[in-house]
Parts: structure tokens; C-alpha cells; sequence
């Protein structure tokens, strides 16, 4: 298996199905192929230079305009994906004041940002011409605690009224409802599950 750093940070399709995207860590690019007409991805991926450093995490918008969370420097950028695979960036490297931020989900008209490095989750919020922006001053939606800590994946329930996060050095998840306005509220946390240096335990999904 190759280095964490080395390996690829997410593999996504875009929302049309029409392009698989991979963010590579170690070589900083977002790279891009083709899907070809029997369901195959292109030989060959459009690379991209990351508007970022360590290029991990992916989501979408409604618009289908693409967010990747860049690990480094605790930031993220929003690209355009063209139909020849190149990206034309929206919005280069948004900080948030955090540290490693590994996954990105979209709830509703929000997007959370799970930081790793300091068991916080950050809110974001666009507008219409995919312009990003904090839901608060600080950067954190969600502060750590005693029983969340090393924030690993997130996952928003089909109704995208909810939000879920894995602590996987806790071995715990926590709930929170979603504000109107981006902000989150826990409602719960479930304990007792196998932390991350036991048992390799790492993604959550909800419905």
C-alpha cells in the first residue's frame, strides 16, 4: 500500500456522472477523467495543478461547481469542472483557522469541513456565483470535546436536515441538527465504538 501521504485524498464522480475526479495528496493536483460511453474512465486523467496545498476532500454544490478541501494550510477552493476535464478556480484557498481538514459534505445550502487536526467542524456557505464564505467569525460550527476527538469523515442524512461525524480516535459519533442559518446543534453522541488505531475504523455513511 503506498504512504498516506502519497495516496490519492478522494475519489468522486461529478453530479452529471460525466467526470471521475481524484485529488492527490503528494503531487498537489486534482486530476480529472473522462467517463467514456461503455462506463469507463479515460486511460488518461486531465491533470490540474490544486489552487492549494494537499489536495484531500470533495463535495459539489447545487450548481455542480466543486469544493476541495486543501489539508496544509486548512483551507478550501471551488472550481468550475469544463467538459475537456480542465477546472477554472471560483475561489482560490478560503482559511478557516483550523487544522487538516479531511472531509467535506454538503447539507442543504451549507457545507461542513471535518478538521482533523483539532476535532472541530467547520461551516461554509456560497452564493449564487459560488463565492464561499464562513457561517460564522471563528470557523468552527462544532467545537471538540472529551468524546470527539479526531474528526474523520462526515455524513449529512438524505433530508440534509442532520449531520453526523466520526471521531475516530474516541471511537464515538456525534449528531447535530442544522440550523437555518449553517449553525449546529448536537443532539447526541454514540460511544463505544473501536477507535481508529484498533481496528482501522474509518467512514460513516447516513441516510
Amino acid at each position: 500500500m503506498p504512504l498516506f501521504s502519497r495516496s490519492p485524498g478522494q475519489v468522486a464522480f461529478t453530479p452529471g456522472g460525466r467526470e471521475l475526479v481524484v485529488t492527490t495528496k503528494s503531487a498537489n493536483t486534482v486530476e480529472v477523467f473522462p467517463m467514456t460511453r461503455d462506463g469507463r474512465p479515460a486511460r488518461r486523467a486531465v491533470v490540474n495543478d490544486s489552487a492549494g496545498a494537499v489536495p484531500f476532500a470533495i463535495t459539489f454544490d447545487k450548481a455542480g461547481r466543486m469544493l476541495v478541501a486543501e489539508a496544509k494550510e486548512s483551507t478550501v477552493s471551488t472550481y468550475k469542472v469544463r467538459v475537456d476535464g480542465t477546472l477554472e478556480v471560483v475561489q482560490k484557498s478560503l482559511p478557516n483557522g483550523q487544522s487538516t481538514p479531511c472531509r467535506l459534505e454538503r447539507a442543504g445550502d451549507f457545507f461542513y469541513g471535518g478538521n482533523t487536526g483539532n476535532s472541530t467542524v467547520t461551516g461554509y456557505r456560497t452564493n449564487r456565483q459560488g463565492s464561499l464564505a464562513l457561517t460564522n467569525d471563528v470557523g468552527v460550527a462544532a467545537p471538540p470535546s472529551v468524546k470527539s476527538q479526531g474528526v474523520i469523515d462526515l455524513a449529512a442524512t438524505k433530508d440534509e436536515k442532520f449531520l453526523y461525524a466520526q471521531n475516530a480516535t474516541s471511537g464515538t459519533v456525534d449528531g447535530f441538527r442544522v440550523g437555518r442559518n449553517g449553525s449546529l446543534t448536537k443532539v447526541g453522541t454514540t460511544t463505544g465504538l473501536p477507535p481508529f488505531a484498533e481496528s482501522g475504523m474509518e467512514g460513516i455513511a447516513a441516510v
